[in-house]
């Protein structure tokens, strides 16, 4: 909105901000309490990566499977384990695997897809955008901004809240260097039993890895 505006309709439109602001807050904060409550979590989705030099885009099929701090991501061209203190990215037609600690991931980074789906918890403005559809069901869109763009690596997450179900059905995040990634998630399980085991790469599985320290 232009500032050359009255002060009077300035006054109304920084109240529907702010009440916008306030029913972004009321459903994301309801999301988070379902998504604590679950024990673990399995997403399947597909992931569309755009980059940001103009060139062509990359689609995948994945898999997530969620346990506390811990998770497994299955992708067509790598894995990546996280057993909550370690995380390891195997790349599949390489055979080859790369480990480092959660502790020395730098800030602005997204450390496990859990952080993703509560993302607004701490460090993030947002605003409600508008009810929308998804997949032809009623959705919200609801924007995040970083409080500290200097510090993250992308400026706007996107996401798509099913309003009946209250879960996240599709997210975008849009990277400072103009890459675009964007999930959508086809099946959601929840409180489904996972070994721990599932959280551990194992090179005996994998004959001739060569594994580095990042």
């Amino acid at each position: 909105m232009k500032t050359t505006i009255s002060l009077i309709l300035a006054v109304l439109i920084s109240g529907f901000t702010f009440a916008q602001d306030e029913k972004a807050k009321k459903i994301l904060d309801e999301i988070s309490v379902k998504t604590k409550a679950y024990e673990t979590m399995i997403f399947e989705f597909t992931v569309v990566l755009t980059p940001g030099d103009g060139g062509d885009a990359i689609t995948q099929q994945g898999k997530i499977y969620v346990k506390d701090e811990k998770y497994f991501l299955s992708l067509t061209e790598q894995e990546i384990y996280c057993d909550g203190s370690t995380i390891t990215t195997y790349l599949v037609k390489d055979n080859e695997c790369y480990t480092r600690a959660v502790e020395d991931v730098e800030d602005g980074e997204i450390v496990s897809p859990s952080q993703l789906l509560t993302i607004w918890e701490d460090g993030y403005k947002y605003k409600y955008i508008q009810e929308t559809t998804y997949a032809d069901r009623p959705a919200h869109e609801i924007h995040l901004y970083p409080n500290d763009p200097a510090k993250s690596k992308f400026h706007t997450v996107i996401l798509k809240i099913d309003v009946e179900r209250k879960e996240v059905v599709f997210f975008m995040v849009k990277g400072k260097d103009g890459s675009n990634t964007k999930y959508k998630i086809s099946k959601f399980e929840k409180n489904v039993a996972i070994a721990d085991a599932k959280f551990i790469f194992d090179k005996a599985k994998h004959p001739g890895v060569v594994c580095q320290e990042e």
